[in-house]
């Protein structure tokens, strides 16, 4: 009487047991169709976006001068010392200069020497010295008139043999120095009553010019002892010491300019069309990692270096706070090509996947890269395959495989798998 109930409550626990298993099957066939992932996403935006192109370059100072002395002589004061900033015509040393003063003090003295001849002569000769001239001549006519009685009265003695000829030939002598005397004096007393010939002072000028170049020329060797700068910078080396002999064959300082710097880059003959004067660049260097410094392509290499192949560039830097040094190496960026209006992801939406393919007959398969993203479309991410274009630090041009206003997956797409349903969250980049 009691095997009808024990099959009853048998039968009771099967249908249970199967219920309870079908249950169990069916949530965990609908669990991976359930399951949500969280994800980031951000539209598909437009914008423009250019090539980037970049070098390795060297930071150089944008002028460089060594600063040479023109004369030998010992070094007597430094002004400056390395590390110190200056201006241009600033004093950086003294040289001995009493040499060269003496010199200076020679030459003016010659000068005026010269200078008051001239002056003697544009003024011309006192009353004294004209009437001692004067008196000169009536003396020397005098003698004439003596010497010549004398000569004619020996002449007449000589014709009638009571003097011998010597007596003769010394009152002859004495005749033509008598007229000599008289021409001089009279020549004397023209030239103080007329003056210096042309001839004469044009001499005395001519000379007076050269002691005048004299005397400059000993001025010119003497500033020479003085040591200024020839442009505004910074001394970034001294050779010498105080007391040390300085020789124009030895530089005494180098001097840099670094309010602006010049970073030179090299690049090879396929680049060449993308690089012209006034572009803009972007610079980095390994000391401030955090900044980025702007600069202009000034100057370009209008051949190639033989030896390397290359072109190269200068780029121009402002460097008000010298945070630039020569010889940095530097990270430049030139940006080419601009494609404007295009569809921009951010770079980190994309990723990499290698696909083979079979090869023909003996060809081995070949591995190839694809790029993809995800897509958000009514709650699912699905796989797009796409075609990149130019790309910078952040953003990434997409040729193909989206259109505007896609919403692309940003985060979290490394859990995905196409169709999967997906949690939407919006990144800060959107929001902003």
């Amino acid at each position: 009487m009691f095997r009808k109930p024990l099959k009853i409550s048998l039968f009771m626990c099967f249908v249970l047991w199967m219920g309870l298993h079908c249950s169990c099957g069916s949530r965990q066939a609908e669990k991976p169709n359930e399951r949500l992932v969280r994800v980031e996403v951000v539209p598909v935006r437009k914008g423009n976006i250019s090539k980037e192109i970049k070098f390795t370059g060297s930071i150089e100072a944008y002028a460089e001068v060594q600063v040479y002395p023109k004369i030998t002589a010992k070094i007597e004061v430094l002004k400056v010392d390395m590390g110190d900033r200056v201006q241009k015509d600033d004093l950086l040393a003294l040289l001995e200069s009493d040499e060269w003063r003496a010199q200076v003090k020679q030459a003016e003295a010659a000068l005026h020497n010269l200078q008051a001849r001239w002056r003697q002569i544009e003024v011309g000769a006192r009353p004294e010295e004209i009437a001692q001239a004067e008196d000169l001549v009536e003396k020397s006519k005098a003698k004439l008139r003596d010497a010549e009685s004398h000569y004619e009265r020996m002449k007449g003695l000589f014709s009638r043999g009571v003097i011998a000829k010597r007596d003769l030939e010394s009152a002859e002598l004495a005749y033509h120095v008598a007229q000599a005397d008289l021409n001089s004096a009279q020549k004397q007393l023209k030239m103080l009553v007329e003056g210096a010939t042309k001839e004469e002072r044009d001499a005395l000028l001519a000379q007076l010019r050269q002691a005048e170049a004299a005397l400059e020329v000993s001025k010119i060797r003497l500033s020479y002892t003085r040591i200024t700068s020839p442009m505004t910078g910074i001394i970034s080396q001294r050779f010498f010491d105080v007391g040390h002999l300085a020789v124009p064959t030895q530089p005494l300082f180098t001097i840099v300019r670094m309010d602006f710097v010049k970073a030179k880059i090299f690049y090879p003959e396929h680049q060449a069309r993308f690089i012209f004067p006034k572009m803009e660049a972007i610079l980095k260097v390994a000391a401030y990692p955090d900044r980025v410094f702007h600069g202009v392509v000034e100057k370009i290499s209008p051949t190639l270096d033989p030896s390397t192949r290359l072109f190269y560039a200068e780029i121009k830097v402002a460097n008000q706070q010298y945070l630039l040094r020569p010889s940095m190496f530097t990270e430049v960026s030139l940006f080419v090509e601009p494609h404007r209006d295009t569809l921009l992801v951010p770079k980190e939406a994309v990723f990499l996947e290698e696909e083979y393919q079979e090869g023909e007959g003996s060809h081995p398969r070949e591995a190839r890269q694809n790029h993809y993203l995800f897509i958000v479309k009514e709650g699912k991410a699905y796989k797009r395959k796409v075609v990149l274009g130019h790309d910078s630090d952040l953003l990434v041009e997409i040729r193909e495989g989206l259109e505007f206003g896609d919403q692309v997956i940003t985060r979290g797409f490394h859990l995905l798998k196409d169709g999967d349903r997906v949690l939407v969250t919006h990144s800060k980049e959107e929001k902003r």
